[in-house]
């Protein structure tokens, strides 16, 4: 993907974020916050009744248009996928952002993969790094301690 069409997708995710608000019923939330940039995101998520799905996503946050774009694709990628499949991709995401692919993803997660895949190319500094991954980190933790609100940094 050429930084043009990045550019655009960023903006268009920025500008109009996909699933900004609050969901009524939750089976898991955290907060995700980078004290150094302002960074900002609450994932609330609505897991299948034997928590092995994501039915829905939401978010709320402020922050550089990169971190809210990325919450944005998030919830737009992962409503629907296995909690399984969300930490795998998760997980991919980071490791190509920071140079660190390692294994490979499962054929039933490369539609989804072809749809953030942009976030991995970003001509970006180690320092904002964080601003694209925030919202995927805390996905992470959402997760892992499902039936709690968390805080992470």
């Amino acid at each position: 993907m050429n930084q043009e069409t990045l550019k655009e997708l960023i903006s268009d995710h920025a500008n109009n974020p996909r699933n900004q608000d609050k969901l009524e019923r939750i089976s898991c939330q955290c907060h995700g916050k980078n004290p150094l940039c302002g960074d900002e995101v609450m994932l609330s998520i609505l897991l299948s009744d034997d928590e092995s799905m994501i039915e829905k996503i939401a978010f709320e946050g402020r922050g550089c248009p990169i971190s809210q774009a990325s919450a944005s694709l998030l919830t737009e990628v992962c409503s629907g996928l296995s909690v399984d499949g969300a930490k795998s991709l998760t997980q991919y995401l980071r490791n190509s952002i920071t140079g660190n692919p390692t294994g490979s993803l499962s054929p039933s997660l490369t539609s989804s993969w072809s749809e953030i895949e942009a976030l991995s190319t970003i001509q970006i500094n180690p320092a904002r790094v964080k601003c694209v991954t925030l919202a995927w980190h805390t996905l992470l933790q959402a997760l892992e301690q499902r039936g709690t609100t968390q805080t992470v940094c």
